[in-house]
């Protein structure tokens, strides 16, 4: 492999040259003309080297430098940057007297996030009016818990006094534009995956091509021929990356506009099992450390987590759903691998934790005794 040369490398071979080429000069000495020509000449050659280093790891998707390189790549695939998307759901008005809500009221979140009410609504007395809302602006920060109060800027009209709160399920969906490694494993997993007509990696690329799905897992023939299942997960929208209703129906709706004609398509949101952890005798036992630790499980349970299923296990398609378990070992490293950590011992479990078909392992109670 091509060194590209340091600054001061590329300096000594110009005062070389000059001592070889001009007889008689002498770059190493200061002052003279020819000590100030190689370095000007050594600044601009270390340039174009520089040019020519980025260059060549835009030749790559698995190199590209930045995100605009790999729209490029991603473009050759038809495959775009996945846009932002505003967090979408329901709002509950809680009345004295008569209320009227108007398509495109505003209402504000404390911080100023302002949401647009989709489906109008109106009461003669008092009660509770469930509406739907959706973000003005996108982004995973338009995204509200439930319980979360708002106030109205227009299109509400009441004639008593009035509250407004985030409904059951909160308001979701809100999603970033796609960051730039999670752009570059799509790319990657395309080329390396070309299309086969309805194979099992198709399942996965085209599910992926929906904003926010993170993880895929497909379970072939898991209710007769013809039958492919596939369970996903959109990390950091959901607790513990498991989708809701409404996103299992966006994606079947848009995996069966792309699948083959022939196939029977179940899409499916993975079943959460917990597990519980006890560590006793933690070693420094302070809150940082504390801190560390569950740092470290939930980054396991997210590196490590699959979906079990019947398909066969295949080394070369890890994103097959096939039997699995949640391995012991994999929370004894974890731990250990936690920062300050001297010593501790591991009380629950005791045991692998095998997963029935379409469960995953999340993380449960964490516990220090």
């Amino acid at each position: 492999m091509f060194q590209i040369p340091s600054l001061d490398d590329l300096l000594a071979r110009a005062r070389a040259a000059f001592r070889t080429y001009l007889k008689g000069s002498d770059a190493w000495s200061w002052p003279n003309n020819i000590y100030a020509s190689a370095k000007v000449i050594a600044g601009m050659a270390f340039e174009v080297f520089g040019f020519a280093s980025y260059i060549s790891k835009m030749i790559f998707a698995s190199t590209a430098p930045d995100i605009e390189t790999l729209r490029l790549h991603g473009a050759e695939f038809g495959l775009p940057q996945l846009p932002a998307g505003p967090g979408e759901g329901n709002v509950i008005f809680t009345t004295d007297d008569a209320i009227g809500v108007e398509t495109s009221a505003t209402l504000q979140r404390a911080d100023g996030a302002v949401y647009l009410v989709v489906t109008p609504g109106s009461l003669p007395g008092a009660g509770t009016l469930q509406l739907s809302v959706i973000a003005q602006a996108d982004g995973a920060a338009s995204n509200v818990v439930e319980g979360t109060p708002l106030v109205a800027l227009s299109g509400v009209t009441a004639s008593g006094s009035y509250t407004i709160a985030v409904a059951a399920g909160g308001i979701t969906q809100g999603i970033d534009v796609e960051d730039k490694e999670s752009y570059r494993q799509r790319i990657l997993f395309r080329k390396r995956n070309p299309p086969h007509g309805g194979s099992a990696s198709d399942y996965v690329i085209w599910a992926r091509q929906i904003s926010g799905v993170s993880r895929v897992f497909v379970e072939r023939l898991w209710a007769g021929p013809g039958t492919v299942r596939v369970f996903f997960f959109m990390d950091g929208i959901y607790p513990d990356g498991i989708p809701d209703a409404a996103a299992v129906t966006r994606l079947q709706n848009y995996i069966e506009t792309v699948m083959p004609a022939g196939s029977l398509l179940t899409v499916a949101a993975p079943t959460p099992r917990p597990i519980d952890v006890i560590i006793r005798n933690l070693m420094p036992d302070t809150v940082r450390t504390r801190e560390a630790v569950l740092t470290e499980l939930r980054a396991a349970f997210l590196r490590l987590g699959r979906v079990a299923g019947q398909d066969t296990v295949h080394g070369g398609m890890p994103y097959l759903a096939s039997p699995a378990t949640f391995s012991l070992s994999w929370i004894y490293q974890s731990v250990a691998n936690a920062a300050d950590v001297d010593s501790f011992d591991l009380d629950f479990p005791v045991v692998d934790t095998p997963l029935k078909v379409g469960e995953t392992a999340v993380p449960g109670t964490i516990s220090f005794v």
